[in-house]
């Protein structure tokens, strides 16, 4: 069958070079935060639990315009995606920035691609007497965990049903379990070791300009499968 190409990528420690999630909130709410973080890293919450903490304990003394430009202005997106954006404009190629964390952080960062990208990812609102509350509904599977809030599988399933999917990443929770379902796996460590030792086909990611020529190499914007 001849698909179209889709890339799918993480944003934080992937899309961007640090994880843009934590500089936002130890800006704000460093102490909280490392607290919160370290019941998260003995796992006595989840990550679902952990980021809604987090960001409940941020708003408390921000707001989410503040969180928006503290993102834009903390984050430092890896080199060659303006480049495969436009790439990608040209040659039709699909790109989604799939993401457990928060759209509120993720789209002032690529403020100036939003027009030729699809992001997936929770949503954060605030309501008139202060309450936060949080959406998930983007990419909702009731097979998958609840403990993530987004199911990055539920996205990956339905777009390699009509594309040969690439998909970029670096974590081994949900970038593990999603990324196997795809075609194509780029990944920076943990989880390009966490593929290797099992024995799953990986290539290690450098920067977007690899990405853009890695498909020119295997030709045009469509693939055999």
């Amino acid at each position: 069958m001849n698909k179209p190409i889709c890339i799918i990528i993480d944003f934080d420690d992937t899309l961007v070079e640090s994880n843009t999630a934590r500089d936002v909130l130890r800006e704000y709410v460093s102490k909280e935060y490392d607290e919160i973080a370290d019941l998260y890293k003995t796992k006595k919450v989840n990550f679902k639990n952990y980021q809604e903490l987090s960001f409940k304990a941020a708003l408390e003394i921000s707001t989410i315009q503040e969180i928006k430009t503290t993102a834009k202005n903390k984050s430092k997106i890896r080199k060659g995606f303006t480049e495969l954006m436009e790439f990608a404009v040209k040659e039709d190629i699909n790109i989604v920035i799939l993401s457990s964390g928060l759209n509120q952080y993720i789209e002032p960062v690529l403020e100036k691609h939003l027009k030729n990208i699809k992001i997936v990812a929770a949503d954060m609102s605030v309501d008139q007497y202060k309450n936060v509350s949080f959406d998930y509904s983007k990419s909702f599977d009731e097979d998958c965990s609840d403990e993530w809030g987004i199911c990055k599988c539920k996205t990956v399933n339905f777009l390699v049903e009509r594309n040969h999917v690439i998909y970029i990443g670096d974590g081994i929770t949900t970038d593990l379990c999603a990324s196997v379902n795809c075609d194509e796996i780029f990944a920076l460590n943990p989880l390009y070791n966490s593929l290797l030792e099992k024995k799953i086909s990986v290539n290690k990611f450098i920067d977007f300009v690899q990405i853009m020529n890695h498909i020119t190499n295997i030709k045009g914007n469509r693939i055999d499968t």
